[in-house]
Formats: C-alpha cells, sequence, structure tokens
C-alpha cells in the first residue's frame, strides 16, 4: 500500500492528539480488505501521555472469533482479548494498552454513525476498560486504492470530540 493519509490527528481545541503509526494503519486496512464487502475491526493497542490528552496507536488486537460483521455494522467479540491484553501489559511493563477501538466503513465514509456513538460512550464511561479517553478510528472510502479515516475521542467527562488531520 502506497497510500497513506494523514496519521497524525488534533482536536480543534488542541488538547487532545492521536497519532497512528504505518504498521498500525497497514493492519487496519489489511483486515479491512480481507472482509469486504462486510464490516471488521479490532480493539487499538496504544499508549497514552502522562496527562492522557496524546496518544499513539501502535497497532491492533487479533479479530475476536465471536466477532460478527454485515456490510452496514460490525459487532466485536471478546473471545481472547483478556488474555491478549494481559499479555501484552506484561510484555511491555504496562506501557502499551487498550486505548480504544477500530472498525471499517468499506465504500463509506469514515464517519460515526448513531450505533458507534453509543457503543464507544459506553467504553469510556465502563470503568473496567480503564479507558476514559477512548479513541475510536473509522477506516473508509475505497479501502483497496484510498483508504481514509476517521478519528474521534470519547472523553467520560466531555464526551465526543472529532478529530482533524494535521
Amino acid at each position: 500500500m502506497n497510500h497513506f493519509p494523514p496519521l497524525k490527528w488534533r482536536s480543534d481545541c488542541r488538547c487532545y492528539q492521536v497519532r497512528i503509526t504505518k504498521g498500525a494503519f497497514r493492519s487496519m486496512v489489511k483486515l479491512a480488505i480481507q472482509h469486504i464487502p462486510n464490516e471488521i475491526g479490532t480493539s487499538l493497542v496504544g499508549s497514552y501521555s502522562d496527562d492522557g490528552h496524546r496518544a499513539v496507536i501502535h497497532g491492533i488486537a487479533p479479530l475476536s472469533p465471536d466477532s460478527s460483521g454485515s456490510p452496514t455494522s460490525f459487532i466485536r467479540g471478546i473471545l481472547g482479548l483478556r488474555d491478549f491484553f494481559d499479555r501484552l501489559l506484561a510484555r511491555f511493563r504496562r506501557k502499551r494498552h487498550y486505548v480504544g477501538e477500530w472498525h471499517s466503513h468499506p465504500n463509506g465514509p469514515p464517519a460515526a454513525s448513531p450505533k458507534d456513538d453509543r457503543d464507544q460512550k459506553a467504553i469510556a464511561h465502563d470503568e473496567k476498560t480503564d479507558c476514559f479517553e477512548c479513541i475510536l478510528v473509522i477506516v473508509g472510502d475505497d479501502l483497496s486504492a484510498s483508504p481514509s479515516l476517521g478519528v474521534y475521542i470519547y472523553s467520560r467527562t466531555r464526551g465526543k470530540i472529532p478529530l482533524n488531520s494535521m
């Protein structure tokens, strides 16, 4: 894949910033292409700055076998994720962990739907996830030729915050 959309994103208030590594982007697009025409996604692996307002997405979790997608929806499963993140936390000494979710919108805009908003707000407010600034990345448009990204923060205290490419 030669086409990379912008991989740095920032909120209008300049408080939040997300950077996506090229490897993470490639992994998302590869999985999305494999599942066309259906939506697909997994959890995001990353790290936060000490204040929690800057994040780097280093990779993605493996696809849970109980996940399911259709051309217009995606439900991420949970099988194996706890073990994956436990091993990840140990390997990286708690420096890499769960930071949110991503999924694809094949041949559709990379914009969050009302269902996406509900799901992400629920994750941000779920104290078990320990992700009060939850990231959502949507990979959309023509996934094979020129995929585009939508990036959002769902803050436990500030709600939905769309980010703009830098």
